[in-house]
């Protein structure tokens, strides 16, 4: 699991063993996750090894987890109570072993005494899910019922199938429709946690399909709005933003079909007769909406495009109310930049969830990603929706959030140019409060060598191939600012990456201007803010700002 070496257990296995000394192996290895392994390479060998250690694994840990006795005992390293029993645990340790039962039922393993053995444990989980569910809005809820039902469609013999069933719809119902918005997205704002009650979602439903009864249409609806969001803000690699606990491939494949989200979107055309869906994950541009920027904004998500290629220019930004987990971070405002073919601003990531608390920490700062703070503190999670405008030539987006006591931070992005030859993004930023201190925008670059002109207000990676520039402006003094810090790409992994602060040290309230512009090559474009930063002042309305780009002048407004 993530960047750990293997570990040998011995013949005496000792499941709450921690060779790691990260509590997430402990719960992989509680999950079955290792089933998977063994089932993959039965099917590619066929070789009898792997149904046998499945049996031996099961029935060992089987044998030494008797529900009445293990249902509450706590764990030697972490405390944690009932571990072994946990909805999580149970749930998808239920779905593991029920897709182990359909591949090695016919080996020689498996005997009439295991299968005895199997059933009889997967009943006592079937009651444990019954007698003790989550009872909370969360993604493990959906995760369990997922175990709940495939226990169900595996082995519809058990007496209590129909009884059961029931039980799970109205759970699966109930809490699908409260951790999702009505646009779609699951409030814990990771693409991957989003993509995982997604696709339990679809397997709950046709499982119930399949046993004979029907989902209500408003679920099959939200289910339809999850695939939606996917669509929407997909990255141009086919992938989540790595918003909150959200990882990302690092090395793209040349293969389409290998990108993350190909296989979710085929899917989805099959199952909604969409044909969108496919044409994404195929490239097939006659389907698929002339403009691709959309804004999601009961969930404040956004994804701002200029077309579907993989050489397009793309930005998603995040501005939420708080989540319904510790999965989200205090990073309202955030976003990621993507230019042709390269990531220029990543995500800070997560990189870790229980290996290094001190780690994850610093991922979580505010101040580790591209928004404003105040004195370097974290900022509150309070998001709001102000303004949506979107056509294939611009995007005007606008979001607030009430980062500290008495004092918001209000961020407007016009992507403009989209069908230009060199599409930009102008930012303002208006710190509306009169809090004194270091007021600072942050940009945290793409890991590579970062230049800094202070005269000029400029800073811009200096890669081969393809680069980012940002000029920012404001009321003098305005310094600038870099240090060393991290970008996580997946658990585990992390690379160094220079961050560069625009501070102005005063009194608030204040504005930044920024302006922003991916280009291809070594040589960026002439660019100038041409508004002068006196004439704007923090919460005005409307606001109208000029700038230049290649000897080519934008006028850009917002009337709200």
């Amino acid at each position: 699991m993530g960047p750990y070496k293997s570990a040998n257990y011995g013949q005496d296995i000792d499941w709450t063993a921690d060779p790691a000394e990260d509590i997430e192996w402990v719960a992989s290895i509680y999950r079955f996750f290792w089933v998977n392994d063994l089932i993959n390479a039965y099917l590619e060998t066929n070789n009898e090894k792997y149904a046998e250690i499945f049996v031996r694994l099961t029935t060992d840990w089987i044998k030494k987890h008797p529900i009445e006795k293990t249902l509450d005992i706590v764990h030697p390293v972490y405390g944690w109570k009932g571990f072994p029993w946990l909805d999580l645990q149970t749930g998808i340790r239920a779905t593991n072993i029920c897709r182990g039962f359909r591949i090695f039922v016919h080996s020689q393993s498996f005997t009439p005494q295991f299968l005895g053995i199997l059933m009889a444990s997967l009943y006592d989980h079937q009651v444990k899910t019954e007698k003790m569910p989550m009872n909370k809005i969360h993604n493990k809820a959906i995760f369990e019922q997922r175990g709940f039902v495939n226990v169900l469609h595996t082995f519809p013999e058990y007496k209590d199938k129909d009884r059961w069933l029931n039980i799970a719809i109205g759970i699966t119902c109930e809490n699908l429709l409260a951790q999702t918005t009505i646009d779609g997205v699951q409030r814990e704002w990771c693409g991957g946690y989003h993509l995982g009650v997604y696709r339990d979602a679809l397997e709950i439903e046709t499982c119930v399909n399949d046993l004979g009864q029907k989902m209500p249409e408003f679920y099959t609806k939200r289910v339809k709005a999850m695939v939606e969001h996917i669509f929407g803000i997909s990255t141009p690699d086919l992938g989540f933003p790595m918003f909150g606990d959200t990882a990302r491939n690092k090395k793209r494949s040349d293969d389409r079909k290998l990108w993350p989200l190909y296989n979710t979107l085929v899917e989805a055309s099959e199952k909604f007769k969409d044909p969108k869906y496919r044409a994404l994950a195929d490239l097939d541009f006659q389907y698929l909406p002339s403009n691709g920027s959309v804004a999601f904004e009961n969930a404040g998500l956004y994804s701002l495009r200029n077309n579907w290629t993989p050489e397009q220019v793309y930005m998603a930004l995040h501005c939420s109310q708080s989540a319904i987990s510790i999965h989200d971070t205090p990073d309202n405002g955030t976003f990621e930049i993507y230019a042709y073919g390269k990531w220029l601003m990543p995500d800070t990531g997560f990189f870790t969830y229980g290996h290094d608390k001190n780690a994850r920490n610093w991922h979580r700062q505010t101040k580790v990603h591209p928004t404003m703070t105040v004195d370097g503190k974290d900022s509150f999670i309070k998001g709001r929706h102000i303004l949506w405008q979107s056509d294939e030539n611009q995007d005007i987006l606008c979001v607030e959030n009430e980062s500290y006591t008495y004092f918001v931070h209000r961020r407007t992005v016009w992507f403009a140019g989209k069908k230009s030859k060199i599409p930009f993004f102008v930012i303002l930023d208006e710190a509306i409060g009169d809090v004194k201190g270091d007021i600072a925008l942050h940009f945290p670059m793409a890991p590579g060598d970062v230049k800094i002109d202070k005269i000029k207000g400029l800073i811009y990676t200096d890669f081969e191939d393809v680069n980012l520039s940002i000029n920012v402006i404001g009321k003098k003094p305005l310094d600038f600012v870099s240090e060393d810090g991290w970008s996580s790409w997946k658990y585990g992994n992390r690379e160094k990456r220079t961050s560069v602060s625009a501070i102005y040290k005063g009194q608030g309230p204040f504005v930044f201007v920024s302006l922003l512009i991916p280009y291809k090559g070594k040589s960026f474009p002439e660019c100038r803010i041409l508004t002068d930063p006196k004439t704007l002042f923090a919460g005005m309305s409307p606001v109208k700002l000029d700038v230049e780009v290649s000897n080519e002048k934008w006028s850009f407004e917002r009337k709200t």
